[in-house]
């Protein structure tokens, strides 16, 4: 296949294999609700010929959030505006994917009205200010559930297709990692069980999207 040529995955048809790798935007209010300035990026990228764009980084719980200006879809009332934003880009001629997260140990408690940020394991890294907490196994089968609303809430908002955020050290990440994930449960020790959450979020996913949407994965190698 050539760049330029038209390219199909899961039924999405491509104008040409571009992407455009998620990148956060910082455009978003300080509630996580899109502007008219990131309807306007997504759309210039489109009529710039790009066969499918994706989306900077959505944080799925009102507690994922990593940085200041974060797209949110973590509300059912975000759907309509994020509508507009899919709806713009199909007008231009492009595709869109939107990418899907949860911070992990790098969401700040500043950005989300908590204590301490929570991940795989109680861990310090540079640049924290403090030692994270553990999730239990309770919190966690929230926080898959909030990736499976949010795609949910993807697809219903028009979008192309969903992407999971499983690299660059957010939550999904963390786990798969033997240095931010120590635990001893079924979620930790050999990588079977520290890929586990991120088997269950794509399940989570895959059940509320159906078995046709474009479902994509960014992880570290």
């Amino acid at each position: 296949m050539r760049a330029f040529d038209k390219t199909t995955f899961k039924g999405l048809e491509l104008a040409n294999r571009f992407v455009r790798s998620a990148t956060w935007e910082g455009l978003a209010d300080t509630d996580g609700r899109i502007s008219d300035r990131l309807v306007d990026l997504l759309v210039d990228l489109a009529r710039g010929g790009v066969g499918l764009i994706v989306t900077g980084f959505a944080y799925v719980s009102s507690n994922g959030r990593s940085a200041p200006f974060q797209t949110g879809i973590h509300e059912d009332d975000m759907v309509l505006d994020l509508t507009r934003l899919s709806g713009a880009v199909h007008a231009a001629g492009g595709r869109v994917a939107m990418q899907i997260v949860h911070g992990g140990i790098q969401a700040g408690p500043e950005l989300n009205d908590m204590d301490l940020p929570a991940g795989p394991s109680p861990i310090r890294v540079r640049g924290m200010k403090e030692t994270s907490r553990e999730l239990d196994a309770a919190e966690i089968a929230a926080i898959v559930e909030d990736f499976g609303r949010a795609a949910g809430r993807v697809r219903e908002s028009g979008f192309d297709a969903v992407q999971l955020h499983v690299a660059h050290g957010y939550l999904l990440s963390q786990f798969l990692s033997p240095l931010a994930n120590q635990r001893k449960d079924g979620y930790g020790g050999p990588i079977d069980h520290r890929a586990r959450v991120v088997f269950e979020t794509f399940e989570a996913v895959r059940s509320a999207v159906g078995p046709d949407f474009p479902v994509l994965i960014k992880i570290n190698s």
